[in-house]
């Protein structure tokens, strides 16, 4: 007998959990017992990306995996993370639904087993589609849920003129909570952590919903309807350069200041930035942003010149430590402009005394030594000091 075979299964558990999911699965084949533990600690977190072009729409590890799980009901005692993205190709969302509606009922079985889920993150790539969040999620329940995520399901960012919906349901809180989601949100109460990337739809929760929401990301739209009340700290938008005022009016409306503004996954204008500041400013943070520079600011600068144009609106927020404008897109921008950018951050703590940490597009990072009242480029640029 090998000594590996004498070791009891709590010494076989602690070491099996440090493998990595492939170094699991061979684990997994090498004998009975070792398939015993190792099959647990390899179901507990389960990651599945499948890439489903045109022409072969199915997505076969996703039922592969249901289908396991529903067959091997132990199982779905250990699983507490699941994520799955599809990677679809643009075009007719029809092929896909065809093809994906089987799979996603045998999910949609799967899922109502998993009581024990800690994490679910599900992008299905098929927004714009008439499958809806209720073809995954009806009649689930997650009471240990903290982080959930759900795009790629629904409407999208589709106009509701293009949009076919999929059959309305009967259920009066459908119709009262808003977007099909809704429901599911009001039920799980748990979620700390929320991304709706695809949700272009008002959400009418109740009261009471959500109340130990930390974290969101998704559209101004949905955020209006997310935050009021909630103790929402990191606020993550999405979608269009414009937010109307009401839909900001309501964002501001948390039970704990928003502390950290993510505007990285949609192009914001000085003048949307000032509107935001207007609502939020007072107490964010940390800011991080893409900047759409070229719709507003004076058509005869360039490059890093540019930002110049910032220090007004970054006025607007007095408890701004960190501003993060590493997603911004600028023409002339390189790693060799330590000048200009010095010559930036001391321009910029002047409006906002607060301001401590700078990222610039070129992605070099300035600090600002609070003793020696100096900005310094992080070690990896070249080493420019400039007197605050």
């Amino acid at each position: 007998m090998s000594r590996a075979a004498q070791l009891p299964n709590e010494t076989l558990h602690a070491i099996f959990e440090n493998l990595s999911p492939g170094s699991l699965a061979a684990v997994v084949r090498a004998s009975h017992r070792f398939h015993l533990v190792a099959e647990r600690i390899l179901y507990t977190s389960i990651t599945i990306v499948e890439s489903l072009p045109h022409r072969a729409p199915t997505p076969i590890n996703t039922a592969t995996c249901a289908h396991t799980i529903l067959t091997r009901p132990h199982l779905a005692e250990v699983v507490r993370r699941l994520s799955i993205r599809w990677q679809t190709d643009t075009g007719p969302r029809d092929p896909y639904v065809a093809a994906a509606g089987p799979v996603l009922d045998l999910l949609h079985h799967a899922l109502q087993t998993l009581v024990h889920l800690e994490q679910l993150d599900l992008a299905l790539g098929l927004a714009g589609g008439t499958l809806d969040a209720r073809a995954v999620l009806a009649g689930c329940a997650f009471p240990a849920l903290r982080v959930f995520a759900l795009s790629g399901v629904g409407r999208g960012s589709l106009s509701p003129k293009l949009y076919i919906p999929p059959p309305s349901s009967d259920s009066e809180d459908d119709d009262a909570l808003g977007a099909p989601i809704a429901q599911f949100l009001a039920a799980t109460p748990s979620i700390e952590q929320l991304r709706l990337l695809d949700c272009y739809e008002p959400l009418a929760l109740p009261p009471g919903a959500l109340p130990h929401l930390s974290a969101f990301r998704g559209s101004a739209i949905a955020a209006a309807g997310v935050l009021p009340g909630r103790p929402v700290q990191l606020l993550g938008l999405v979608g269009h350069e414009f937010i109307t005022e009401r839909d900001l009016q309501r964002i501001a409306q948390t039970s704990a200041p928003i502390r950290f503004l993510d505007l990285s996954m949609m192009s914001v204008t000085p003048i949307l930035l000032r509107d935001i500041s207007r609502h939020l400013g007072a107490v964010v943070e940390v800011l991080k942003v893409k900047l759409a520079l070229r719709h507003t600011l004076h058509f005869a600068l360039s490059g890093i010149s540019l930002l110049a144009g910032l220090s007004p609106v970054l006025g607007a927020f007095p408890a701004l430590r960190q501003l993060d404008l590493s997603p911004t897109s600028v023409d002339g921008i390189a790693r060799g402009n330590a000048l200009e950018e010095s010559a930036l951050c001391t321009t910029w703590a002047r409006a906002c005394p607060a301001l401590r940490i700078v990222v610039f597009p070129s992605r070099t990072e300035w600090r600002r030594d609070g003793a020696a009242d100096i900005w310094v480029a992080d070690a990896a640029s070249a080493a420019v000091w400039t007197r605050y």
